[in-house]
């Protein structure tokens, strides 16, 4: 009974990314206080569908990651999964900045207002704001 490793998703991908941060074994005890699941037999429940796509080992000492996933809309940097959609919030923003020290050059120097910065300045600004709270959204279905 085999799934598809890069659709973790709930309470097993919350499990999955806490083991990973953590790089250490852990009982499932410790993974229900820290996750706030209703019971250890339910974080029992996650680890063994784990341990069955081979993500995880049970030791003596815990259970720990062995093994790294592709997970649909998330980069993994080191020991973090951080959503993709936070990197195309900070390329939107990296933007936005240029549009704004642009348009402020603009206004020093004393040329007009040029409508076509103005409405650049408003939709990378607004993409920004759309990528960063999705992001967000997303980076908190990984935490408790």
């Amino acid at each position: 009974m085999k799934q598809d490793k890069s659709q973790l998703s709930g309470t097993t991908l919350k499990i999955y990314a806490y083991l990973v941060s953590r790089g250490e074994p852990v009982g499932p005890r410790e993974i229900t206080r820290a996750l706030d699941l209703s019971s250890p037999s339910l974080a029992y429940y996650h680890l063994r569908k784990l341990e069955e796509l081979g993500l995880v080992e049970k030791r003596s000492e815990g259970y720990v990651a062995i093994s790294s996933v592709r997970i649909e809309g998330f980069i993994s940097l080191g020991r973090r999964l951080i959503p993709r959609l936070l990197f195309y919030s900070m390329f939107y923003l990296g933007l936005l900045i240029v549009e704004v020290i642009v348009t402020v050059i603009n206004i020093i120097s004393g040329q007009p207002v040029n409508v076509i910065l103005l409405t650049l300045l408003i939709v990378t600004g607004l993409s920004f704001i759309l990528f960063l709270i999705e992001g967000v959204i997303a980076y908190r279905k990984l935490r408790p």
